[in-house]
């Protein structure tokens, strides 16, 4: 699949010079990544795989998002760096920009007499949302709050109201939320990076052993 630059939350170099300067695969087995082109293409295959799980995880250790609420924010493209004689492929994370609702974080709220409804958009910190509730409409739960009158400015007491989110797929994985974190992204590179090199050590020996 051709990769998309638009949400594209990471990237991760699998041959060429970058993946060398950053991986380190020079030393790892020589001329691996020129004289064995199918233990690369077979260490791609298994780091295919790996990525999106990856993100998921990397995610939820620090965001106190539900794991279903993942669930296709995230894919992996391919795309190619670089000219003729010094090309780099990659992965490239794509990752939804759609805000997760914030009933998603672990939302709850205790009735009309409690101060507004709960959430844990960082994992383990519980922040209340003053004056939100937690109601069903049009067939979708969510925690809402009603919107503010212009004139009083005060909330309504019935009338319009609104979603309550969270940050989305690609705020929390790329470190674009609003801590700026990108102990997420970081997580993801080192997991995919670990197991890339070992991969392709794997990989290089049983082509060697044929």
């Amino acid at each position: 699949m051709a990769v998309s630059r638009r949400n594209s939350a990471l990237k991760f170099y699998v041959n060429g010079r970058r993946a060398k300067d950053l991986h380190g695969l020079t030393g790892v087995a020589g001329r691996v990544l020129s004289s064995f082109d199918a233990a690369v293409t077979r260490a791609v295959v298994g780091l295919k795989r790996r990525a999106v799980p990856a993100a998921s995880r990397a995610v939820r250790e620090e965001y106190g998002v539900k794991a279903s609420a993942l669930s296709q924010r995230y894919r992996v493209q391919t795309g190619i760096r670089g000219r003729r004689g010094d090309r780099s492929d990659y992965l490239s994370l794509w990752a939804s920009t759609r805000r997760i609702p914030l009933l998603d974080f672990g939302g709850r709220w205790s009735g009309p007499r409690s101060k507004g409804a709960t959430a844990r958009i960082e994992r383990g910190k519980s922040k209340v949302y003053d004056s939100a509730f937690l109601a069903t409409i049009q067939g979708r739960r969510a925690i809402r709050v009603r919107a503010f009158n212009g004139t009083s400015g005060r909330r309504y007491g019935r009338g319009p109201v609104r979603m309550l989110y969270g940050p989305s797929a690609f705020e929390m994985v790329s470190g674009l939320d609003h801590r700026g974190s990108v102990a997420a992204r970081e997580h993801v590179i080192e997991e995919l990076r670990t197991f890339y090199v070992a991969e392709l050590r794997r990989q290089f020996k049983l082509q060697g052993a044929r």
